[in-house]
Order: structure tokens, then sequence, then C-alpha cells
């Protein structure tokens, strides 16, 4: 929920539709409900603060509420690996290490972000699908990116969105580091030697 300038809009709207949601890496950081990786530490402290002041605590209280996985049709969606929303698996990780993450959830489809690059992965058994992310692809496509599953089969849609407008309402909020963010939004590339690349 880090690194956006609407929180507060996002957060209800999600509520609103009733939407299944799973705890995320800067959910996380809201409560300190999961350990972060020191890395992560510094970089995300003021961001964290600024945004739970536009949240609340009640809205806090709902995100770090959420589980760290949703299971059901045949699929299990969690945020980066099984009972870690920090841990990394990048894109283009071998056959073996996707197994061996996702595998033991015992699904035939494993859904995660996190790392923000879309892609699908189908494996003996078990497809691997990353959803991408709708405020902040990082894989060469600046549009937002989110992915329609049915009857096991993964379709990433993209849609065009206003990056210039993000990246002013960042940098008006004086959001902690909301030059480093609206540079991310611009480029999709993270590039803050604090954080570590995804």
């Amino acid at each position: 929920m880090l690194g956006g300038p609407h929180p507060v809009e996002v957060v209800d709207r999600v509520r609103e539709l009733g939407w299944t949601s799973v705890l995320g890496n800067t959910d996380a950081a809201l409560g300190d409900v999961r350990p972060q990786p020191e890395e992560a530490r510094g970089f995300v402290a003021q961001p964290a603060e600024r945004t739970r002041e536009m949240l609340g605590p009640e809205r806090i209280a709902w995100l770090t509420s959420l589980p760290t996985e949703w299971r059901g049709e045949g699929m299990v969606i969690v945020h980066a690996v099984p009972g870690d929303c920090w841990g990394i698996v990048p894109h283009d990780a071998s056959d073996d290490t996707l197994r061996e993450t996702y595998g033991q959830l015992g699904v035939p489809v494993a859904v995660y972000g996190h790392i923000h690059h879309a892609y699908v992965r189908r494996l003996d058994g078990l497809t691997v699908v990353n959803s991408g992310s709708l405020s902040l692809s990082l894989d060469g496509d600046v549009r937002a990116t989110y992915v329609l599953i049915a009857d096991g089969n993964a379709e990433h849609r993209r849609i065009a969105n206003d990056v210039e407008r993000v990246a002013a309402d960042m940098l008006a909020l004086d959001y902690p580091h909301a030059t480093t963010y609206a540079e991310w939004l611009r480029t999709r590339c993270l590039a803050h030697p604090a954080i570590p690349p995804k």
C-alpha cells in the first residue's frame, strides 16, 4: 500500500467491491506485522509513517489482518512466497526454483505478485503466474497490468494509465521519497540503492 498518492481511495474501493485480498509486503510494513528485510527498512520507514497518517487506524487494522494466502478454484494466491510476503522469486527463476517454492502449495495454479513482472510459466502439473502490477509494472510495459484466470488459463490484460498525474500527485503531497517513486513510475525501473532489484 506504500508508494501511492491515494491509499484511502484504493483501500475503500477494494473493500467496497469485496475483492479477495492477501497481505502484501507494504501492507505488512504499515503494521510491522511481518519481518522486513534489513535493506528495505530504512527506505520503507518514512513512507510507511506517512501512509499510516493518511489511512488511519481502522484501515490499517483491516490491511494488516489480511491472510497471507487465498485458496480456491484450484489455485492459491500469495503476495510473494508461501509464508513470506517479502521473499523474491524473479521472473527468470529456474523451473526447479518455481516447483520448489510454489509446488508445496499443492494446487495446479499458483499466483503471486511482489516482483511486478507479469509472466506465466507452465510446468508439469503446475502453472506459476505473476499478476503484474496495476501501479508499477516492471516488465518493460508501462501500462497497468492485471491477470484474469479462468479454468486454469491465465491472461494478462494491460490498460493505459496517467503516470504523470500520479507522479504529480505524489510530489504535491510531499510524500517521502516522492522523487524516487515518480522516477520508478516513469522508467519502470527500481533504482534506489536501499531496495534490491526485484
